[in-house]
C-alpha cells in the first residue's frame, strides 16, 4: 500500500492541479514515520496515508480562467450621485451654516461629521472593489 501511494506522489511532483478551488503545485512530499506524509504545495499539507486516496480523488486539471464577477455595464460607465449622496452635501453644508451662526452646535457638527466620514469610508471600499473588479478584465 506504501509503495502504491509513493508510486502515486512521484507520479504528481512538479504537476499544477485545481485542489478545493485553488490551483496548487505539488513540489514535493515526504513520508513521515508510518502513518503520516507532508505535501508540499508548496506550504506543508500534513496527512495521513489513510487520507492519500481522498486527497488524490480531489486533484482536478487547474482551471485556467481567472474568477469573474459580472457587473453590469451601465452601473460602471456613468456616475450619477445617488439621493444619499445629495442628502449627505445638503446636511454637510446645512451643518457649516448652523456652525458659523451658533457655536453651541459645534458638538453636534462633530457628530454629523463622524457620520459622515463613516459613510465616505464605505464609498471608499465600494470605489476600490469597483476598480479592482474593473481592473481583472
Amino acid at each position: 500500500m506504501k509503495e502504491k501511494i509513493k508510486e502515486q506522489l512521484d507520479n504528481l511532483v512538479g504537476k499544477t492541479f485545481n485542489y478545493q478551488g485553488s490551483n496548487i503545485t505539488i513540489e514535493r512530499y515526504k513520508i513521515v514515520g508510518v502513518s503520516n506524509v507532508v505535501i508540499f504545495i508548496p506550504r506543508p499539507k500534513n496527512l495521513l496515508i489513510s487520507e492519500i486516496p481522498d486527497f488524490l480523488e480531489n486533484l482536478n486539471p487547474p482551471t485556467e480562467k481567472p474568477l469573474q464577477i459580472a457587473i453590469p455595464h451601465e452601473k460602471v460607465k456613468v456616475f450619477e450621485p445617488t439621493k444619499e449622496n445629495d442628502t449627505v452635501k445638503a446636511t454637510l453644508l446645512e451643518t457649516l451654516e448652523k456652525v458659523k451662526t451658533n457655536a453651541d452646535y459645534i458638538p453636534q457638527a462633530q457628530a454629523v461629521c463622524n457620520v459622515v466620514s463613516q459613510i465616505v469610508s464605505v464609498q471608499k471600499t465600494e470605489i476600490q472593489m469597483l476598480q479592482l473588479l474593473k481592473s481583472k478584465k
